[in-house]
């Protein structure tokens, strides 16, 4: 699904989000997280010791919450999460350009490895309001 062109400046203009994953216990889990929008897709960066990690893997359904900085108007996004654990390099990169003009390390992809870093995918299902 598209999101409508008001909602599509909110997704592009801000840089995170608010992650409701599913627990175990079906209770929601939220996290602040950093974003990049590419060729429809949410692009997520973790780790696999978080907690939003292993929900994903027992239960792929996510909602994000994308606020403007102002506070209204926001964008919530239901959606399924995939894991990509091993070809992260390019999609983390556009993540952490996203956050910061700093450039990335030469080693960048074996900095990702040490750190145990995945890449989520989020694909859009709903775009709400």
């Amino acid at each position: 699904m598209k999101p409508t062109p008001e909602q599509a400046k909110i997704v592009q203009e801000e840089q995170i989000a608010v992650m409701a994953t599913v627990r175990r216990d079906g209770s929601a889990q939220l996290a602040p997280i950093n974003y990049a929008y590419v060729d429809g897709r949410f692009l997520i960066s973790t780790t696999k010791d978080r907690a939003r990690y292993h929900n994903i893997r027992r239960n792929p359904s996510v909602t994000l919450c994308i606020v403007q900085a102002a506070g209204r108007p926001y964008v919530t996004v239901s959606g399924r999460a995939e894991i990509e654990e091993t070809d992260i390099v390019d999609g983390t990169a556009k993540i952490f350009r996203r956050m910061s003009d700093r450039p990335l390390p030469d080693n960048f992809a074996d900095v990702l490895q040490k750190q145990r870093r995945v890449l989520i995918t989020v694909t859009a299902e709903r775009f709400i309001p």
